[in-house]
């Protein structure tokens, strides 16, 4: 059996077809146990099917005759693709111009613009149509800009287009109008909400370190009426650094507090923040404070909690499993919360490790995924994005910080919280520290 050095690079068909065509002929002479381990070989080299490599392995250098007694010779390394029918006349050097004919016949359907083409050719192609142009708004012109220079035989091709080859060409423009209005603001939503732009989270930058995402926790039992505490997250998609603050309630005022806080205190400089939908992150509030520190701020599409994906999965693993599900709305259970939650934040940034993606490749029908394992104090220490003042400013603090201490004190808070919970309940219960 021959040994294959196999590269991480996936192969080319032509190359597979070479690997098969020098495997053949030890295939087919090997015993039955050979046969099996060149195979699964051959299969986790190739990622092809088992049986389809048993067929090309069988077929690759037999000789066959045909009835005329031509000689034909098995070798898949050799293929003749027959290109059918006539060179294409209308090829993607027409998308541009019918792009901007679409746009200036209001977006009407491929047989209206191949009707509006050859009811308008007078004016369209002599020279009128290029003088205004520049009399239209900037966005409308920018579309527009291809018919101020249009090649004579482009000319002639679009006077003789069908509306089927319009359609054809003009299918994935038309796509992406498509799902651009699917999302764009509703004309009777917000004024806020028209001035900040949808970001899905296949969207976003993965290897930006500042990006962070912003959402609420109801600290209300099940209940969602009246006043109550909730707990803000702003976790970090670079670096998995996770802050979190307590709110008082849903006021506008204690998002931009905790993003005040935030800001102080990370080693990294916010450039993006993604707020989720609720009032309570998504406000004037928050948008002033994007505008005054220039940070980027967009939102995520309505009923997709997938587009905050991050802070979503860390609501039960730092907010939920410290601090439960009961309902918090007195000011001596904020105060706790006020003190626990920044120590829960310290806790995981600095002792406890998360598993973050760092590489996907797909090979064949399969998706192989890459994790790396380690605290965010780690990763922002090896990141070069981040100042070295910085990374002095995180080792000191490492320096002085105690898992030990910060989880007793942690367990204390917890404690203490519970004892003020149930006291509304048991009033003849006193409070101890």
């Amino acid at each position: 059996m021959i040994a294959i050095d196999i590269p991480e690079e996936v192969y080319t068909m032509k190359a597979k077809r070479s690997i098969i065509k020098s495997n053949a002929l030890l295939y087919r002479k090997a015993s039955k146990k050979q046969k099996k381990e060149i195979l699964d070989d051959l299969v986790k080299a190739l990622h092809l099917h088992r049986k389809y490599i048993t067929t090309l392995l069988n077929h690759t250098g037999k000789v066959y005759y045909t009835p005329q007694g031509v000689k034909l010779v098995g070798d898949p390394t050799i293929t003749f693709v027959h290109k059918r029918g006539r060179k294409k006349k209308y090829t993607q050097e027409l998308l541009p111009y019918l792009k901007a004919l679409w746009v200036l016949s209001h977006y009407r359907s491929s047989i209206h613009l191949k009707a509006f083409i050859t009811i308008n050719q007078d004016w369209l192609f002599n020279g009128i149509a290029q003088t205004y142009l520049d009399t239209f708004p900037e966005e409308e012109r920018y579309d527009l800009q291809p018919l101020k220079h249009i090649p004579e035989s482009i000319k002639d091709l679009l006077k003789t287009i069908s509306s089927a080859t319009i359609e054809r060409l003009l299918k994935p423009i038309k796509e992406q109008y498509r799902i651009a209005r699917r999302y764009r603001p509703h004309p009777h939503a917000s004024v806020l909400k028209k001035k900040i732009p949808i970001e899905p989270h296949f969207e976003k930058p993965q290897d930006r370190v500042g990006y962070v995402e912003l959402d609420s926790v109801s600290h209300c039992g099940g209940d969602p009426r009246g006043e109550h505490c909730l707990t803000i997250g702003i976790p970090e998609l670079g670096l998995g650094w996770d802050e979190y603050r307590a709110a008082r309630n849903k006021a506008m005022v204690w998002a931009v507090q905790a993003l005040e806080d935030v800001k102080k205190s990370v080693p990294y400089e916010l450039h993006t923040v993604h707020p989720d939908g609720g009032t309570e992150v998504l406000n004037r509030a928050v948008m002033e404070f994007a505008l005054k520190y220039g940070i980027r701020i967009t939102r995520s599409r309505p009923y997709h909690k997938n587009d905050n994906p991050v802070v979503e999965s860390r609501n039960f693993t730092l907010v939920r499993s410290y601090v439960g599900y009961c309902r918090y709305d007195m000011d001596a259970e904020y105060e706790i919360l006020k003190e626990l939650m920044p120590l829960i934040s310290t806790l995981h940034n600095y002792f406890i490790p998360k598993m973050m993606l760092q590489r996907k490749v797909r090979v064949g029908g399969k998706v192989y995924k890459t994790y790396d394992i380690d605290t965010p104090y780690n990763r922002a220490l090896n990141c070069p994005k981040i100042r070295e003042e910085k990374k002095q400013e995180l080792r000191e603090r490492k320096a002085n910080l105690s898992y030990f201490e910060l989880l007793a004190r942690i367990i204390k808070l917890q404690k203490k919280l519970d004892r003020v919970h149930r006291k509304r309940y048991n009033h003849g219960s006193k409070e101890h520290d």
